[in-house]
């Protein structure tokens, strides 16, 4: 018995060292969080963002893994839904960083985004959100790096419509009542009267609303030529346009944002669709790198989404900057990506806008706009952003 107890307790200790052997392995394995909306309204958002980030991961870790200082790393996504709540968004991040001890991540949602600017900041965890809310792209957020074209950028559509559609000359706003909505009108109405535009309502609605007469009422007694909806989820929009067209509304829409049309014409009819204009989201005719992309995605998922093309974009940015930075300090890759140039499915981006936000950390590239022919969003334009 006196001999049996040491063996018993080396056993013990083996075990226990035995049992810690996965923390070993996971030292080999980048985590990268996903904070978005996998259900409600904001949903056609979210899952094309998760699904991307894990397909370029995906076939990273199908060829060994991401080289880090000679050593290889598994990438892994470790994904929330925060049904753009802002407290679920809130705790989701929380989670992230104090539970999961995940270094990077891309939350989608302007409102998230601002809950945890502080969180995120103190935390210095490296952030590339899909956002739109005034001040998130700042010097006092170092770390942030935005991974889709905003209202600032994407404006510029207008002078597009303006040399094409000249008769068009009244603009109505619909747009949801939070700081994403409120920075996106302020923006884009205020670019639009540049341009000449007359524009006669502005209205404001919570995420949770799902009848639209009274507010299309008092828009449509102002006879727009055409009603932005932008930073509206497609659930809404289809709401929108579904119930505006029974009031009798004949214009189009617009949405600078990103919008995944099919949802919505799922919901208002193909017919209530035609003629809608919308940045980030072409189903025809896709350059050979997006229809490659596609296979590879619907081979993954089972199904295209066509949102995925640009939701792509903090992976592609995310790795770029861990082979330049060769390094997974947040701070070192938050340097990295100031001066990394990478392809995304569009073409070559990088991170810049200094001029405009004070800090070069909003992401350029040419951006893809559709007009919906017959249900399909085809690409009409792809244009640059006004500053770089």
């Amino acid at each position: 018995m006196k001999q049996s107890t040491p063996f018993t307790l080396v056993g013990l200790l083996a075990a226990v060292l035995l049992g810690s052997s996965p923390g070993a392995e996971a030292a080999d394995v980048i985590k990268f969080g996903v904070s978005t909306p996998l259900s409600g309204p904001a949903a056609p958002w979210g899952i094309p963002h998760k699904g991307a980030t894990e397909l370029i991961f995906d076939e990273i870790n199908s060829q060994g893994g991401l080289e880090v200082g000679g050593k290889k790393y598994k990438l892994e996504v470790v994904a929330y839904d925060h049904k753009y709540v802002i407290a679920e968004g809130a705790a989701t991040v929380n989670r992230l960083i104090a539970k999961d001890s995940v270094k990077f991540i891309s939350i989608l949602g302007g409102t998230v985004v601002k809950a945890v600017e502080e969180t995120v900041n103190e935390s210095r965890v490296l952030n590339l959100p899909l956002a739109y809310a005034d001040g998130l792209v700042s010097p006092r957020n170092p770390y942030t790096f935005h991974s889709f074209p905003s209202p600032p950028e994407t404006v510029t559509f207008w002078n597009w419509i303006k040399q094409h559609h000249p008769n068009i000359k009244r603009v109505a706003s619909i747009t949801p009542n939070d700081d994403t909505g409120w920075w996106s009108l302020k923006v884009e109405t205020k670019y639009v009267a540049t341009l000449g535009y007359e524009v006669v309502a502005r209205e404001f609605f919570e995420r949770v609303v799902t009848d639209f007469n009274p507010l299309l009422l008092r828009v449509l007694a102002q006879k727009p030529d055409i009603i932005s909806v932008l930073a509206a989820p497609a659930g809404s929009v289809g709401l929108i346009i579904k119930q505006a067209r029974v009031l009798g509304y004949k214009g189009r829409f617009i949405h600078i944002g990103q919008m995944d049309t099919s949802v919505v014409a799922g919901i208002a009819g193909k017919e209530n669709v035609e003629g809608t204009w919308v940045h980030g989201y072409v189903q025809t005719p896709l350059p050979e790198k997006v229809k490659n992309w596609q296979a590879r995605y619907t081979k993954k998922h089972g199904e295209w989404n066509a949102t995925s093309i640009d939701f792509a974009n903090p992976a592609f940015a995310f790795v770029a900057a861990v082979k330049k930075a060769q390094s997974l300090d947040p701070k070192r890759i938050a340097e990295a990506l100031s001066t990394v140039e990478f392809e995304n499915l569009w073409g070559k981006a990088h991170f810049g806008g200094k001029d405009y936000y004070g800090i070069g950390n909003q992401i350029i590239y040419p951006m893809p706009f559709s007009e919906v022919k017959d249900g399909v969003a085809h690409l009409v334009a792809q244009l640059s952003p006004p500053h770089n």
